[in-house]
Order: C-alpha cells, then structure tokens, then sequence
C-alpha cells in the first residue's frame, strides 16, 4: 500500500485552521494504562496543532476518562465493539491456525483437556502445521482486505478526516476495522505491540499497519517471524509503562509501611496472584507463604499481596485472613475479569513504591518478575503445584512453557523453586543475600525492558507525530 505521510487533517472534514487529527483506540485497560497514563498523551497534546480522537466501546468509558483527560483538542467518540459475522467470522478464526508457537500448540492442548473434541484438536493441529507460513498469511491478509466490507468507521473518517491511526490492539477485531478504513484512504497507520506476549500467544495479525511500534528487540524479532512485518517498519520504543519507574521518585520506606499497615522494621515480601481466572492456587499460596515467613527464624518479614487490576477478589476469602496486608488497585468496569479496567496514576505510583520499598518478589509467569529486577529485588517463581490434577487452564506453572516467558527465565534473573522446601530455603537466601543472581536480574532488565531512560513515552509519540 501506498503511505501518504503528508495527509492533511486539515483537508475537507478536517479543522479548519489547520489542527491535524490523530485516531487512538482506548478499548482496553491497558491501552488506557500505555497511552493515557504515560508521556505518549503528555507529548502528543503538547502539540498545539495537534488533535486527539479517543475511541472507546461505551459512554461510560468515554465519561470516566473525559473527567480526568479533558482537553479542547480531545474528543472521545463511542464505538460499541461488534462480533464479526459470516466472511469477517472466518477470516477472524483463520487467525489461530496461521500463527503456530509453543504458545499456541500448549493453547491447543489446554482446549482439548477442556472440552474433549479430539477430532477438533488433530484438524487443527495439521491444518496449523500446512497454513503456518509466511506466504499463506500474506494471501490471506490480501483476500481479508479485499473482500470484507465494513463501514463501522466510515462515519468517522468523514468527520474529522485523520491524519494518522494509531492503534494499540491490533488483535481485536474492531481495530482491524479502523485499520482496514485507514488503510482504504491511505491514511497512515501505527501499530503497537503493548505487551510481550501477544505476538506468540494470540493470532496471527489480520492486516499489517505501515508502522509497528515493540518495546525490545525480542518482540522486533517476533514482529518480523510472526507477523511478517518488514524489518524497516518497526519502531523499538521501551516499555512506556516502565518509565514510572524511571522518572518518579518513590516514598520513603516509612511512609510505604504506614500507608499499607506494614511494619518498618521488618523485611517485605510481596506476592503478586496469577488471579482466579488462571489459577485456584492463590489463597493456598497465600497461606502457605505466611507459615513460611511466621516460621522463620528471628520473625524478621512480613507479607504483602498485591493482587492484579483486571481480576476480583473473593472477598470472602480476605475476610478469613484478617491478618493479610494487600493492596487492590484498579477500577474494574465489569462484573468479570477481562480487559475493561484501569488502573489511575495513584494506583500507578502504587506499583513503583512497592517494587522500590520491597526486599522479595514472589510470582508465578509474570512481567512482575521484570519489574522487580529494574529495581534489583530478587524474584521466585514458584514452579510446583499446590494442588493435585489440575486442568492446564488452571494450573499456573502451565504458563512456564509459554514461548514469551521462556525467554525471560534463560535470562538467569527468576530463581524457580521446585518444592514447598526450595521455595522456603530460597527466601532465606534471598533475604540474607539480595545481590544473589543480580548479573541474571540485569541481563532480564536489558533484553525486556528495551532502552529504559524515561523517554519511551516521548519516543513513541514522536514517532507517531512523524505519520501525521
């Protein structure tokens, strides 16, 4: 496709004084948590003759981040998310068979344990096997965009008449649609990869922007292996989320313990849930985790849970463990866990203060393990199982095997405890001597994180301001 970098917003439709427009989707918690909570908003509106269309799947969306991101040059519009049907469905389910990774071959396999279609799993296990490839994806990206028709979009192209898309979730399909809408008026359009797992865990990319946007050269690896995307077209930025840790300046160690009911004197183990919707073994770990620590000796640590923004916590469960110290950020906008959540800057600075006030990490699969080591905080993975025949969707060292996180654990920065024994014998260690596997925790920083200076943010908005 041709790309017209000089396409103006000011044209028919567009501002009359020559204010260009830019497309951004916000359908998802952590699109809101990469772009709005990060110096990409911050740059983008420091630009005066630049203006921001936000879309968003409800006017409850719309009004909650209209409150705190209200500006003469912002406008949310509201695009309730659509379920393909018929072609648009096929082209959509195509996606899976066209991708084939470890992820994806365990994903299989968790879905036959599941639901027992054997028939189902070996057709498309062979079908994986013959379609996986480069040259099949690219027909069938070329087929996706000739032959589906949609004018979701349509009306809004006719209103403000962008300059450039950018689009934050390229495996949804509505954002396709924005995409292919986009790329019908030659308009340019920015991808961005806002997480480590997605290229090797969802589908292959339906259509292809003219510009991709990773946060390290493993996921730039993967853009190119997996989806087929040029090397010259991908933007390395760093993790935007991360530059928190960068450019704010954490509270001190008193005020951390206060705020969190925390004892000053003693040593904070924080561990992070994988969340009811991946695992049953979280209260078991949580108890588990407190004997260990009342057990040893000198009494010197204390626990603290910090359970993830996009799940719910069974309240029932808390009201059993009224010793439990933990923390419960984000807002959910649902009834379920899923991706419509946010996390607001106080939640935000939250994070920071509890990986630079904390002396241990405890986790299953997690990007909490590379956080923790942008601070030097020592990280377990506890890889057993608590609890016995367990379906793979439900058992958390499943996770282990994921192609993304096998490349964070090479790293020899994540300490994986085999045992209840190991796990305790390593908390011992780590507190007695935190520089233990720091040359790992460095080397999980450096391949992860990207170029960790603060500036991700500012890279990539820059970068989408070059397309306008």
């Amino acid at each position: 496709m041709e790309t017209n970098k000089n396409n103006k917003g000011s044209e028919v439709g567009g501002p009359s004084n020559g204010m260009k427009t830019i497309f951004i989707t916000i359908f998802q918690g952590a699109e809101a948590k990469n772009i709005l909570r990060t110096d990409i908003y911050k740059t983008l509106i420091a630009h005066g003759d630049t203006r921001i269309v936000f879309f968003v799947d409800t006017a409850e969306r719309a009004e909650y981040y209209q409150k705190e991101f209200s500006h003469p040059r912002v406008i949310y519009e509201v695009s309730p998310l659509t379920t393909p049907r018929g072609v648009d469905a096929l082209f959509s389910s195509l996606g899976f068979l066209l991708l084939r990774t470890a992820t994806t071959d365990l994903r299989r396999k968790m879905a036959l344990e599941e639901n027992r279609r054997y028939l189902h799993y070996w057709f498309s296990l062979i079908a994986n096997h013959i379609l996986a490839r480069r040259w099949v994806r690219k027909l069938v990206r070329a087929l996706d965009y000739r032959l589906i028709r949609s004018n979701v979009f349509t009306e809004f192209f006719e209103k403000y008449n962008p300059a450039a898309v950018f689009l934050a979730h390229l495996f949804d399909d509505h954002e396709i649609s924005l995409l292919r809408e986009a790329r019908r008026r030659s308009i340019p359009a920015i991808g961005f990869i806002n997480s480590w797992d997605k290229l090797t865990t969802r589908h292959s990319l339906r259509l292809l922007p003219d510009s991709l946007v990773v946060f390290n050269d493993i996921v730039k690896q993967e853009a190119m292996t997996y989806a087929d995307m040029k090397e010259k077209d991908i933007f390395v930025s760093g993790v935007p989320q991360y530059d928190w840790h960068v450019n704010y300046k954490a509270v001190s160690r008193e005020t951390f313990c206060e705020k969190n009911k925390l004892d000053p004197t003693k040593k904070i183990i924080v561990y992070a849930p994988m969340g009811k919707a991946f695992s049953n073994s979280d209260w078991d770990i949580v108890d588990m985790l407190n004997k260990i620590i009342t057990e040893r000796q000198g009494r010197d640590a204390q626990l603290f849970v910090r359970f993830q923004p996009n799940d719910f916590v069974d309240e029932r469960e808390l009201a059993k463990r009224p010793w439990l110290r933990y923390a419960m950020p984000g807002i959910r906008f649902s009834r379920v866990r899923g991706v419509n959540w946010d996390m607001s800057f106080d939640d935000i600075k939250s994070l920071t203060d509890t990986l630079a006030n904390a002396h241990l990490f405890i986790c299953y699969a997690s990007s909490m393990s590379v956080e923790a080591a942008i601070f030097d905080k020592p990280a377990i993975n506890i890889n057993f199982e608590v609890k016995e025949k367990e379906l793979m969707s439900k058992s958390p060292t499943f996770f282990y095997k994921t192609e993304h996180y096998q490349k964070a654990l090479k790293s020899g920065g994540i300490r994986m405890p085999k045992s209840k024994e190991e796990l305790a014998a390593a908390i011992n260690e780590y507190l007695t001597h935190p520089e233990h596997d720091r040359e790992g925790r460095k080397r999980l920083v450096r391949e992860q994180c990207g170029l960790l200076n603060g500036k991700a943010g500012q890279r990539i908005a820059e970068h989408i301001l070059l397309w306008q």
